[in-house]
């Protein structure tokens, strides 16, 4: 299957990874790294593949520090992991910070015992932002969450979910897909991304659950890769209009696995 990989490396770069990698390298340990640090790696992985970047996921803890850290002239794509569910939503409305471009905004459910209730204060919330930005509602894996489902599609908001174990991730992913709600998967664990994006495309194509949990473990990495390689601009779009953003915490490494793979990364 190797020999095939200098024919992928020949194909034109892939628009499934446009604007698909948001790094959230500043939900790791506080203590593990500088903010310093995380914010000029950030602007140098950026240099490179400004095409693959979607945004540098910030606490809204941090917004402040963040835009002290950026050189005047310089605006810094992010998104904000807001702390006080809808409330967090309706403090960004008054901020302005130098340097920060808000493009997205990371809501989570915080009522386990209320999901529907909570997700139509963050609904609320959103209405009142005052301007454009995608909204990635996180949704846990609780009792009753897929009835909060419903009320994030209709609003024209986007779902979030983490990376559990296969069967959850594939009940979490087949639920949000036949709903069609855009989602944005975080996973701040390695994972192999090639075959979550297969699983995508299985379920799409209404592939069963159990089925589409085998894909997930494929540990063929070589003929995964072949695979998303193959896939057309209509395929790619339709994985797309359900994927919006990955977010990891090892962006770096997860760009060097799809190159070894031979996928096409163009910065």
């Amino acid at each position: 299957m190797r020999a095939t990989l200098p024919f992928l490396r020949s194909l034109q770069a892939m628009e499934l990874f446009d604007g698909l990698f948001d790094d959230e390298t500043l939900l790791q340990d506080p203590q593990a790294l500088p903010l310093a640090q995380v914010v000029a790696d950030h602007q140098e992985l950026r240099a490179t593949y400004r095409s693959q970047l979607a945004s540098l996921v910030v606490p809204d803890t941090q917004l402040t520090a963040v835009s002290r850290q950026l050189p005047a002239g310089v605006n810094l794509p992010v998104s904000v992991i807001t702390t006080g569910g809808a409330g967090g939503l309706l403090a960004l409305a008054g901020r302005d910070l130098p340097g920060i471009d808000l493009v997205s905004v990371e809501p989570a459910l915080r009522d386990l015992d209320d999901l529907v209730g909570s997700a139509a204060r963050v609904i609320s919330a959103a209405a009142e932002l005052g301007f454009d930005v995608d909204i990635f509602v996180s949704l846990p894996y609780a009792p009753g969450w897929e009835a909060a489902v419903e009320l994030i599609e209709a609003a024209g908001l986007y779902g979030k979910i983490g990376v559990a174990g296969p069967s959850a991730t594939v009940e979490q992913l087949s639920i949000l897909i036949e709903a069609d709600l855009p989602l944005k998967i975080s996973n701040r664990i390695e994972g192999n991304w090639l075959a979550m994006l297969r699983t995508i495309r299985a379920l799409v194509d209404g592939v069963g659950r159990e089925d589409a949990a085998a894909l997930m473990e494929d540990p063929d990495h070589d003929q995964t890769a072949a695979t998303v390689c193959s896939w057309d601009q209509a395929t790619q779009s339709r994985i797309r209009r359900r994927l919006r953003r990955v977010g990891t915490d090892r962006v770096q490494q997860l760009i060097n696995h799809l190159v070894a793979r031979g996928v096409p990364i163009a910065p």
